[in-house]
């Protein structure tokens, strides 16, 4: 049986407030298997960004323990690449394109091997043109496609994306949605994607993991059978109008949903 290259096992967080202790997450254990493309969503503020923070190695969590390619976290890795929704944060507006896709190379490889990994994931984003260019010189999807080659140029096992697409327009958002699977798909990686966007999640998913609740739990996985995605085709079918109505629903009454036999995932 193949092994996970992310293992969420029995996750907890608890935050200290002035009222005392608050729950956060409670017992979330979620596998993400190799070149598999998993969708967290749930009702905003539940804990999701806590959750990929814990996945990232940036947040311990309360108990639990969180696995990336057969290692157990206790900081951050370098199997992990990370791409946030803010990329106007996320890159230093006086370095070139190159110079930021290269930043994370600059430990372990020769300046030969990190131009050839640059322009790699350069390339594979599309912004062969715009290598030297500052990040301020261009659009905000050409900026998120930088910081997306940042984060598959050092070929990390896991590519961890936070509401990755939240702050452009429709139509670079459908544009950046399949240059993701492209890159997942050339790069081998294993993608997991938080978003609050279900038909976002539908869309791009292998698999959809659905929190819930105060603390969150994981209510529900529900596979996503599509093949190679097409926006038009895609989002117009009748399947695609069936697993969005379910996410929707469980999102917004969780568990106490009634549905039909058919239509309960399963939660491993």
């Amino acid at each position: 049986m193949t092994s996970p290259v992310v293992d969420i096992d029995s996750v907890g967080h608890d935050y200290a407030t002035r009222q005392g202790v608050q729950q956060v997450l409670r017992s979330v254990s979620i596998r993400a298997y190799p070149g598999e493309m998993v969708c967290v969503v749930g009702p905003s503020g539940i804990g999701k960004t806590t959750l990929l923070r814990i996945i990232a190695g940036l947040q311990r969590p309360t108990y639990g323990t969180v696995s990336v390619a057969g290692k157990v976290l206790n900081g951050p890795s370098d199997s992990v690449g990370l791409v946030f929704q803010d990329y106007s944060r996320s890159l230093y507006p006086w370095l070139s394109v190159l110079d930021n896709v290269g930043l994370p190379l600059r430990a372990g490889l020769s300046r030969v091997e990190r131009l050839e990994r640059s322009r790699a994931a350069i390339h594979e984003v599309g912004l062969d043109a715009a290598e030297a260019k500052r990040p301020w010189e261009l659009s905000g999807g050409m900026q998120q496609r930088v910081a997306i080659a940042r984060a598959v140029a050092y070929r990390p096992a896991v590519l961890l994306m936070d509401e990755p697409f939240a702050s452009v327009d429709a139509q670079t958002r459908s544009d950046l949605e399949d240059l993701t699977l492209r890159v997942r798909d050339d790069f081998g990686q294993t993608v997991v994607l938080i978003t609050h966007d279900v038909d976002e999640a539908v869309y791009l998913a292998d698999r959809i993991v659905v929190l819930h609740g105060s603390p969150a739990r994981v209510i529900a996985e529900i596979p996503v059978p599509f093949g190679p995605r097409d926006q038009l085709e895609t989002r117009g079918g009748a399947e695609f109008a069936r697993i969005r109505s379910q996410v929707h629903r469980l999102i917004r009454f969780g568990a106490s949903e009634v549905l039909t036999s058919e239509e309960i995932p399963c939660v491993s």
